[in-house]
């Protein structure tokens, strides 16, 4: 849709992205427009490659990576690569065989790694680098935080709202055990219960700034207010701890959207009134206040030097709060148990609204029976076998038209990185087009971008018309438009 009669200028653009499988924690290496050319290999990195030669190869190890065809093994050649001049050694390699591919390594990532990542962070861990025979690097990408993609951006992002924007987010976002280790600990309850490996803290620095968060009241106890997610987990007051701390650091804006309340909560709105004031005494200042509001822009936030917004699930309470409560984001739930079905309902779904939208990009289980005799796998079976497609997905014009995707287990997908690329090519469609005035109070650019589509395709169907007499403009029109 953005700059439809013509592909983003990257289209055919080598390019690499490393991610981390959710069950096994395994790190995973993807691209797309590969050359493919004789001698070209991928090579995984502890430390950032900045040239690689090859030198005789007197070991018969083939570290990190399983099994053939995408692997090159000891035996086919008599020269072993290195990198930074020896200093660097080499985790693992692998030949690609087709342009495009998602690969699963056998190399484990260390999640005391993503837990040492801080608002300072940048590339860390691990890079992977596609080089030709010559050694020559011809893309490279690494893991990587991004602590403050957002007002490193602001100067093409200042004035556009947050439902204008691509938004990474998380499901259940404070659905985590710290330390938590899947082959070891993982029991028939985590399984369908944690969606998260990194704490808020991490989710954050990593760029999700959709926070989706499930409340149970425990009145009996000391601390009353903990995410809950089929069971009580982390205290309320540590997440808001970690947001607030997070936002002072960066001057990032994060929504803090809460949903279902569904342990303790009674019928009447005396137990919300008490999350809220709970809420607005724990986060303090840096709570967006009114006159601010949704059609604000992110520049109309920052200047008031408030961060967090509250998104409450509770028409009566975000009336009775108008000062610092806002209308919950609309979630779009497929409630999908296999990927054909949650790709259609993520094709057809509608996402312009006065409110940001969220399209819940994960599979769920059908009901209790499935999780007791464990069909599906387990949530992180469920996030491995969609990750790898929804960060492809959203590559294309859905991600131009989305606004906010959660997912389990984030770290599988390339969805920051996405978020980075429709941003821009939004923030250039808009610098490109200067006819079409962007009102920040009125239409959204996702109106704008469609109506832009709408213009095309009239435009065609005025063409067609000129060739074929007597055609019903409206016929054309709506297949065009709902295929």
């Amino acid at each position: 849709i953005i700059g439809a009669s013509q592909s983003p200028p990257d289209a055919q653009q080598l390019k690499l992205w490393l991610t981390i499988s959710a069950r096994k924690r395994l790190l995973e290496v993807s691209w797309k427009n590969a050359p493919l050319r004789e001698g070209d290999i991928i090579l995984l990195t502890a430390e950032d490659p900045l040239s690689f030669e090859q030198r005789a190869n007197h070991s018969s190890s083939d570290d990190g990576y399983t099994t053939s065809p995408s692997t090159v093994s000891s035996s086919e050649s008599t020269l072993l690569w290195v990198a930074n001049g020896g200093a660097t050694g080499i985790k693992g390699h692998i030949k690609p065989r087709k342009k495009a591919q998602w690969f699963t390594t056998g190399v484990t990532f260390n999640y005391t790694l993503s837990r040492n990542a801080t608002t300072q962070s940048s590339c860390y861990g691990y890079w992977a680098s596609y080089i030709d025979a010559t050694g020559r690097i011809l893309a490279k990408t690494c893991v990587r935080a991004y602590p403050r993609w957002m007002t490193e951006m602001r100067d093409k992002l200042g004035e556009l709202r947050l439902r204008d924007l691509f938004i990474p987010g998380t499901h259940d976002s404070g659905s985590y055990r710290p330390n938590f280790d899947p082959l070891k600990n993982e029991s028939i309850v985590t399984k369908y219960t944690l969606t998260q490996d990194d704490d808020i803290h991490g989710q954050l620095v990593h760029g999700a700034r959709y926070l989706d968060i499930r409340v149970g009241y425990f009145r009996s106890l000391e601390k009353k207010f903990f995410i809950y997610h089929g069971t009580k987990g982390q205290p309320l007051q540590e997440v808001i701890q970690m947001v607030k701390e997070f936002v002072k650091k960066t001057n990032e804006i994060v929504i803090f959207g809460l949903k279902e309340f569904p342990v303790g909560f009674g019928e009447n709105l005396d137990d919300h009134k008490l999350l809220v004031e709970y809420l607005k005494e724990h986060f303090g200042d840096v709570i967006v206040k009114h006159p601010l509001t949704w059609n604000s822009t992110l520049n109309d936030i920052w200047k008031q030097h408030q961060n967090v917004i509250l998104a409450y699930d509770k028409d009566e309470i975000v009336k009775n709060y108008t000062q610092f409560v806002f209308q919950a984001v609309e979630q779009n739930w497929g409630n999908a148990q296999t990927w054909e079905k949650l790709e259609d309902y993520l094709n057809s779904t509608y996402r312009i609204l006065e409110v940001p939208v969220a399209d819940m990009a994960e599979l769920t289980p059908r009901d209790r029976s499935t999780m007791f005799f464990d069909t599906l796998g387990g949530l992180r079976q469920m996030a491995d076998n969609v990750n790898c497609r929804i960060s492809q997905l959203y590559r294309g014009e859905l991600g131009e038209i989305a606004n906010i995707v959660a997912a389990d287990y984030i770290r599988g997908t390339t969805l920051m990185d996405t978020a980075i690329d429709i941003n821009l090519r939004k923030w250039n469609f808009l610098r490109e087009n200067p006819g079409l005035k962007y009102e920040p109070t009125s239409l959204s650019l996702k109106d704008i971008l469609l109506a832009k589509k709408l213009e095309e395709i009239e435009k065609r169907v005025k063409e067609i018309q000129m060739e074929v007499k007597n055609i019903n403009i409206t016929s054309l029109l709506y297949p065009l438009l709902f295929k």
